[in-house]
């Protein structure tokens, strides 16, 4: 999936199908079976482990900042983020997304969200944010674009401010696991959009080179690279930070820099 507006028309099918489901994938709450409470209770659970994590490698996050969710959903962590930041902006690719987060965060007026549909953050300043947090995002963007995303991230990061990315590596697997990998994924959507799935969720890797790359090169400071079980199937905010790589499967990795 190379386009932009092919990737537009998978989220924006899958956020009118089951836009909780979308996002956070655990198979007992398929077909509209989260609950608000429950699914935003995720988005705290992983919001509190990043913040501990930044705090536990002594990384200093401005709490008097705005804060960045770089696609955002529904808001389920641009909503957790309002717990500690007095500004949060989500933007998303898919207007269905934004307008359900709009509605599901009433009740958070200082949550702002802007459907985006281009590689540019055109709508954002320069150097605004203090924090910025994106995950399960970029996995499902094709390079070039999801580079140049990673590049306006750092571009609307405050000087001084934390980004904190996640994204897989690789995927450790035989070519024919690689296959059912990618078949084990189209069926879960069938369960959701029936027998003939006309949206997909494709996954990309981005290498750690590329990643360290990209920082070093647009003026961000590569401070941790951390294996988080992000990319587990089942995965629904319970962010666990591994002490190895998994031996199969995708290898996540969540980077942590700072602007200088």
């Amino acid at each position: 999936m190379n386009s932009l507006r092919e990737l537009q028309r998978n989220w924006e099918g899958l956020a009118q199908a089951d836009p909780l489901w979308a996002i956070c994938t655990d198979p007992s709450k398929r077909n509209s079976q989260w609950t608000k409470e429950d699914f935003f209770a995720t988005g705290r659970k992983e919001i509190d482990a990043v913040l501990g994590y930044a705090a536990g490698i002594g990384v200093c996050i401005d709490k008097s900042l705005p804060a960045f969710d770089f696609g955002c959903g529904v808001g389920r962590l641009t909503r957790a983020m309002s717990e500690y930041f007095p500004e949060c902006c989500g933007v998303d690719i898919s207007s269905t997304m934004i307008s359900t987060a709009q509605e599901l965060n009433r009740d958070r007026p200082h949550c702002h969200f802007q459907l985006n549909e281009d590689t540019r953050l055109k709508r954002l300043p320069d150097s605004y944010f203090g924090f910025i947090y994106t995950s399960l995002v970029l996995q499902h963007i094709a390079p070039p674009c999801s580079h140049e995303y990673i590049v306006e991230l750092i571009r609307v990061l405050k000087a001084g401010g934390v980004l904190i990315v996640q994204v897989p590596e690789t995927l450790r697997a035989s070519s024919l696991a690689k296959v059912r990998t990618r078949l084990a994924l189209r069926s879960r959507l069938q369960s959701i959009l029936g027998t003939q799935p006309p949206y997909v969720m494709e996954m990309h890797c981005i290498k750690e080179a590329v990643i360290r790359k990209l920082m070093a090169q647009n003026g961000a400071r590569l401070i941790d690279v951390a294996i988080t079980n992000s990319c587990d199937p089942s995965f629904s905010g319970d962010l666990q930070y591994l002490a190895q790589e998994p031996p199969q499967g995708y290898v996540s990795k969540q980077y942590c820099a700072v602007k200088d």
